[in-house]
């Protein structure tokens, strides 16, 4: 898929190369979002009880932590495409034997196991759009392939259908493990055949690294990369902190400050397509040349969505402008984090950039986890809606300041 020398920005491997990477991309988006979906068929078809449906829901979170720390770690050894492969494989694998599960316990395995696969592609996919394109593009290139992420869980979305028609929840999995197998043994196709062609390794040689690399140490906290790591570290927790926590407890909030449970889901669903649509752009205005302006117009926007709707409650409770500002807030958030997916690759050498994003990409899935747990605490300590939406401003803030720092950080050079 790529030359030994590297790829060539616009050739047919570097073209090649992001269209693989958008697609695992939107698989992951898909798998992300497809518990959630499949989630009030299967555990009344399962019976699992509400606290352990708390446990299935984090199985594949924790798993996504591991899978990104390991996964980086070794695409830096055995090269990213074959890391890619085998963790395309691993979680469309156990996402199919979760159609096939009769009970709680193999449930969580299998989610677990799928975690594991999707947070090793991460960081990996991310990476390799990253090189399969000049310098000057890869921004650009990262941002359009990690806009297929929300794009795949609209599609989850879209399956819930299944339930009005009959079909259960069990063809979610086996649409979601599918399509990532599929792909794993088109990409072990093409990489056998470029190596029959050119007598060398489909992958090239910078793609191959032996087991003489710097230590994970080194990588993220040597040579300088310490201001550079802890920056890109704080930006990924607090920014995924916020996410999900707006992912998760969007609608409960809504409600919390006086709106119907339908207009708190419509809340939702507009937060979702904003997002999806509107963070492209963002993203994309990012990799032009002032992305400090971009990076606080993004944050400060997040701030300014959260307390509109603080705003709008206590005012009045206007729906339109509550949806406006979830709107906003969709577009903001979700461009927050693809502007941290496209940074990331920047900080750390072709050599080890698999162990720097995928520290990252793990971080902030600890971020995902906090936020929903922040939220919950705030609530059950008799705070309101209000409460939350502001607590998480200073969050915002220091997202921010974190991602304004690093736009002044020195990039590497390969």
């Amino acid at each position: 898929m790529t030359s030994p020398s590297g790829p060539v920005a616009g050739s047919a491997d570097s073209r090649l190369t992001l269209v693989i990477c958008a697609a695992a991309a939107l698989f992951e988006g898909f798998d992300n979002q497809s518990m959630g979906v499949a989630a009030p068929m299967a555990f009344r078809e399962l019976g699992v009880s509400p606290s352990y449906a708390g446990l299935i829901f984090s199985a594949a979170t924790l798993g996504l932590f591991l899978g990104a720390a390991v996964g980086g770690r070794l695409a830096d050894r055995l090269g990213r495409q074959r890391t890619l492969m085998v963790s395309l494989a691993l979680f469309g694998l156990c996402s199919l034997l979760s159609s096939f599960v009769h009970g709680a316990g193999a449930l969580f395995v299998t989610r677990l196991l799928t975690g594991l696969g999707c947070g090793g592609a991460m960081p990996n996919f991310i990476a390799l759009a990253s090189e399969a394109v000049d310098p000057r593009r890869r921004l650009n290139a990262v941002v359009l392939v990690m806009a297929a992420l929300p794009l795949g869980g609209a599609l989850a979305g879209v399956m819930a259908i299944g339930d009005r028609l009959g079909w259960g929840w069990r063809p979610i999995f086996v649409v979601g493990g599918t399509a990532p197998i599929v792909v794993a043994l088109l990409m072990l196709r093409w990489h056998r055949a470029a190596s029959r062609g050119s007598g060398q390794p489909a992958i090239g040689s910078t793609d191959l690294q032996g087991p003489a690399i710097d230590s994970v140490g080194e990588v993220l906290w040597g040579m300088g990369r310490a201001r550079t790591t802890a920056l890109l570290w704080t930006g990924f927790l607090c920014t995924q902190l916020i996410l999900f926590l707006m992912l998760n407890w969007l609608p409960s909030l809504m409600i919390g400050l006086g709106f119907s449970r339908t207009q708190a889901s419509v809340g939702s669903v507009v937060f979702n397509v904003a997002g999806s649509g509107g963070a492209v752009l963002l993203g994309r205005l990012h990799a032009g040349e002032h992305r400090g302006r971009s990076v606080v117009g993004t944050y400060g926007g997040i701030a300014a969505a959260l307390l509109g709707l603080v705003a709008v409650a206590s005012a009045g409770n206007s729906f339109p402008v509550a949806v406006l500002a979830c709107a906003l807030a969709g577009v903001f958030m979700i461009g927050a984090q693809l502007i941290l997916f496209a940074l990331a690759p920047l900080y750390y050498r072709r050599a080890t950039r698999g162990t720097g994003v995928g520290a990252a990409v793990a971080v902030g899935r600890l971020g995902s986890v906090i936020g929903p747990l922040f939220a919950g605490a705030l609530l059950a300590a008799g705070g309101g809606s209000a409460t939350v939406l502001a607590g998480v401003v200073p969050f915002v803030l220091l997202a921010g300041a974190a991602a304004l720092a690093l736009t002044r950080q020195t990039q590497s050079s390969d």
